[in-house]
């Protein structure tokens, strides 16, 4: 039922207030009520007192938890908290989320008071006096250490995150409505969660007039992170890399974009009239679209690796027959010019529908040629069984093109393979044990963390 506290919207509930409910009824349940003094409480949550009273205070007046006395010999009355019967039909409405992944691990993550007991654990028992304040300072700004705030959203991002750890229909209106953030605090601490490794990447959600509905943001956890990963190898790395440039032999997103910024200042810039019509369709959108429209592509591309592993390319006859389905599929996300088609009759209709199919093609062909270079640098090692994966593509900056391509697997068997592989044309593939193993420069390097301080991340 604590994960029902998780997603209830309580208007005017402070996010310290709302980790406080759920660690409640995570701690409790729901039935009866609880006789526990402030002190105690805090205790109980490694809260501090301040923090429980505040937090006490803004449930009772948000109606969704009572407070009752009753009077014990001479002492202070007796105090009782409880959730208010209004509240338990919340929580029934909120209950009906989608099977989670991560239980075990929300369920892990929210209990601040065990950290918090493990890091006072591991203090020296003998200290200078006076040092001891300096070092206590640090140990409190340490990155890994994580705030009652950070760990509540978190959870909120684990709960809907699939088995890669990407999260990708919470839109950060919803996301500020289930945890009390407002819009800077929910950007500042996103970042925070970026900057810690917590978040792999992340990508802003967009609207467009070429995109059949809006894309909400997607959120890709490090599921390997050692707050969230007792082992460290939840998710297998695979890094392709492909040389110290960006490869001309696999289509990116900036490549259309730059030939719409050319056509843009000369109209006479392509002789391919069919081409044109593909580059017309995305003239009128901003740089930061196309990031986007990569992310996309990469989706259909790993996609098709997941499911299509043993078809991808196979002889020129048969090549497309098993991936015909992927254009439907494309066809979906992006909308026909109705505009166009609306204004002109039926021959602008017939160039309508032509430029529509040519940008489905073309994009069907981008994600496909991605999907089958990756494999073809993947067969390399040779001991891996990689038709029996599931796989995501980790994004990256867009104008850097493609020097590698980085993917997290999964073995649908979960005694299956697991670990980490860099693999480059013609050279024996390198292991490692771990993610950690590849040093921090290099998992920049290669998108599997984004660097702290970077610009240009959260939108």
């Amino acid at each position: 039922m604590f994960v029902a506290a998780l997603f209830c919207e309580v208007r005017g509930l402070e996010p310290e207030g709302k980790y406080f409910l759920v660690r409640f009824i995570q701690r409790f349940g729901i039935e009866e009520p609880v006789s526990l003094g402030v002190k105690a409480l805090a205790k109980q949550f490694g809260l501090s007192d301040r923090q429980v009273t505040k937090s006490l205070k803004e449930l009772v007046e948000c109606g969704v938890m009572t407070v009752s006395s009753t009077p014990e010999g001479r002492g202070r009355p007796k105090r009782y908290y409880g959730l208010q019967k209004d509240f338990h039909k919340k929580l029934d409405k909120a209950s009906e989320q989608p099977t989670m992944q991560h239980a075990a691990t929300v369920a892990s993550l929210l209990k601040h008071e065990i950290k918090k007991a493990v890091q006072a654990s591991e203090k020296p028992k003998k200290q200078n006096v006076d040092l001891a304040p300096l070092a206590d300072l640090r140990r409190k700004i340490q990155p890994g250490q994580l705030s009652i705030v950070n760990r509540l959203l978190l959870s909120v991002l684990l709960c809907r995150a699939d088995c890669f750890g990407v999260v990708s229909d919470l839109g950060s209106s919803a996301l500020r409505k289930i945890t009390g953030l407002g819009q800077e605090s929910l950007r500042y601490r996103v970042r925070g969660l970026i900057d810690q490794g917590l978040i792999r990447a992340y990508v802003p959600g967009a609207t467009s007039t070429v995109l059949s509905a809006k894309m909400k943001s997607t959120y890709f956890l490090n599921l390997n992170h050692p707050e969230l990963s007792v082992e460290g190898s939840a998710t297998s790395v695979l890094i392709c890399a492909m040389g110290d440039y960006p490869s001309e032999s696999v289509p990116h997103a900036h490549q259309i974009y730059s030939d719409v910024v050319n056509l843009k200042l000369d109209p006479t810039a392509f002789v391919d009239g069919r081409y044109k019509q593909r580059l017309r369709f995305f003239e009128s959108q901003s740089p930061s679209f196309f990031g986007l429209l990569q992310v996309m592509l990469e989706k259909y591309a790993a996609d098709m690796l997941s499911r299509h592993w043993s078809d991808l390319g196979l002889s020129a006859s048969n090549k497309w027959a098993h991936v015909q389905g992927w254009k439907e599929l494309i066809r979906k996300d992006f909308q026909f010019p109705t505009l166009l088609a609306s204004v002109g009759g039926d021959h602008l209709k017939k160039i309508a529908e032509d430029q529509h199919a040519a940008v489905i093609d073309d994009l069907h062909y981008r994600a496909y040629v991605l999907a089958t270079q990756i494999k073809k640098l993947l067969c390399q090692a040779t001991e891996v069984s990689f038709d029996a994966m599931d796989f995501v593509i980790m994004p990256q900056p867009m104008a850097r093109g493609y020097c590698c391509i980085t993917l997290l697997a999964r073995h649908r068997d979960s005694d299956g393979w697991r670990g980490c592989l860099f693999v480059e044309p013609d050279t024996k593939p390198q292991g490692f044990s771990c993610e950690t193993d590849i040093p921090i420069e290099y998992r920049y390097r290669y998108s599997l963390l984004t660097r702290p301080g970077s610009e240009g991340t959260v939108a």
